[in-house]
């Protein structure tokens, strides 16, 4: 009698993967959880839906930092956020002593740490393609190379 409940259990927990977008048949996604995200000058406004991290990129020049951050939501697209901070963002900081004070601290000094410095935006995707110019390309071919081979896989060793 268990093993027909358990047959049941698994027809729905399929039946319901399948609604959300998840293919169960590529690897077990990691759970997905509310993202609230930033969004708009200084990252006044928020944003939230329900998905997970697939990639982080950090790029530094001479004007600042751009963070750009891909999840995936549970519905299958792609949630592209970026963070833009100019330098001189990052010295109106009123923590600027203390953060040198505790050099651990380093990504808040940059504002690597999602800190309420720079400019926010979020734009959502359909497909892999449509990120190629919107990404990085370090994580792009991350993002591709998922799509092709499963995440996550059992080895026959």
């Amino acid at each position: 009698m268990s093993t027909d409940t358990q047959k049941l259990s698994s027809a729905a927990s399929e039946e319901q993967s399948a609604a959300e977008g998840i293919d169960l048949h590529k690897g077990v996604p990691e759970e997905f959880v509310e993202v609230v995200l930033k969004v708009g000058p200084g990252g006044a406004r928020r944003q939230r839906f329900f998905g997970r991290l697939v990639g982080e990129s950090r790029q530094y020049s001479k004007s600042g930092i751009e963070t750009v951050r891909v999840y995936l939501s549970r519905k299958g697209k792609y949630v592209v956020h970026v963070q833009r901070s100019e330098w001189s963002d990052l010295a109106e900081s009123t923590d600027w002593f203390k953060d040198w004070k505790n050099w651990k601290n380093w990504r808040g000094m940059l504002g690597a740490d999602g800190s309420g410095r720079g400019d926010f935006t979020v734009e959502v995707v359909d497909s892999l393609a449509q990120l190629r110019d919107r990404v990085p390309e370090k994580i792009y071919r991350m993002l591709a190379d998922v799509t092709e081979h499963p995440y996550s896989q059992d080895l026959d060793v």
